[in-house]
């Protein structure tokens, strides 16, 4: 049964929520709220990571919007949706991606490098580590923790059209041709999950996994949704409740629905790919495109004057 929170609003809700149950989870705030908990989040985790009896997460650690940075040699940071640390020693972060835009790959890439290194730092850190003898230490001197990325897409995925799950991990070509595809290191995975893909009916629904993935997919659909008689689901469901959220939570709803750096990228490329085309019509639509979705005005009145340029240069 859901609970209503007792909420107090200065403002009335937005237009853009009205006569919906939930706020959309596939936009970070109500994200963040859906998962703002250790067992719901260490529950999805089980599922997406198949782990079972003694296996199964027991402790948890986990920041939003965690911002890794380092110098290499310049500085770099990357701000990962959410961080999370096992009791074992694992290392995860789980991104929520709206927009397949172009080098998205590349940068699930370096979001990987950037949590391997982290993981490392930490390791290396902990007191495990240091109460290690001095050769202990050097021995182990690349030794890596295990590390996952786990990156729910709103879209179709990259390397599995169709698929609602892929996984990807470090293999031997040598292995592969003869049949023995085992990874070459059990500590480094993707995990790539997609929402759209996932049509399965609230009934065929099997285990944790299938359940969060359901929850994801269908939340934005506007009526109620089953907990699958989980207390957790039950929770988690409440926090997203439209008449359950605050203010604060609205305000940066509504505006991560218009406004997100994923959409500059998204946008970016558009605009390149219709110039490479030599198509003036696609780029002008695509600029309508971009006002709509609240693409920034900078880089709406770019594209504008991009535009102009090759209109101007077509008529010489």
């Amino acid at each position: 049964m859901s609970k209503k929170r007792n909420v107090v609003r200065n403002k009335p809700i937005p237009e853009a929520f009205k006569g919906k149950v939930y706020l959309d989870p596939t936009y970070d705030p109500a994200f963040k709220e859906l998962f703002d908990n250790e067992d719901a989040l260490k529950d999805f985790l089980n599922g997406v990571l198949e782990l079972e009896g003694d296996e199964m997460i027991k402790q948890l650690r986990f920041h939003f919007e965690k911002p890794i940075e380092f110098r290499v040699p310049q500085r770099k940071k990357v701000i990962f949706d959410i961080f999370a640390t096992t009791g074992s020693g694992r290392f995860l972060n789980i991104e929520m991606q709206r927009l397949e835009h172009d080098y998205f790959i590349d940068r699930t890439i370096l979001y990987k490098a950037f949590l391997v290194i982290k993981g490392r730092k930490e390791m290396e850190e902990s007191a495990e580590f240091k109460a290690l003898q001095r050769y202990e230490q050097e021995k182990r001197r690349y030794q890596l923790p295990e590390t996952i990325s786990v990156w729910i897409c709103d879209f179709d995925l990259p390397d599995a059209k169709g698929e609602y799950w892929d996984e990807w991990s470090l293999y031997s070509r040598h292995a592969i041709r003869n049949g023995m595809a085992v990874p070459l290191s059990k500590k480094n995975k993707y995990i790539f999950l997609s929402v759209p893909n996932f049509t399965k009916s609230a009934d065929e629904v099997k285990g944790s996994a299938e359940m969060w993935l359901y929850l994801l997919n269908h939340a934005r659909d506007g009526g109620e949704l089953p907990d699958f008689g989980s207390e957790i689901v039950e929770e988690a469901l409440d926090r997203i409740r439209v008449e359950n959220a605050d203010d604060k939570l609205l305000e940066a709803q509504e505006h991560d629905m218009t406004t997100k750096e994923d959409y500059e990228c998204w946008a970016a490329g558009k605009i390149i790919a219709a110039e490479a085309r030599g198509e003036s019509k696609g780029h002008a639509d695509a600029i309508d495109v971009f006002q709509e979705l609240g693409v920034s005005s900078e880089m709406i009145a770019e594209a504008k004057a991009r535009l102009a340029a090759k209109s101007s240069s077509a008529q010489k």
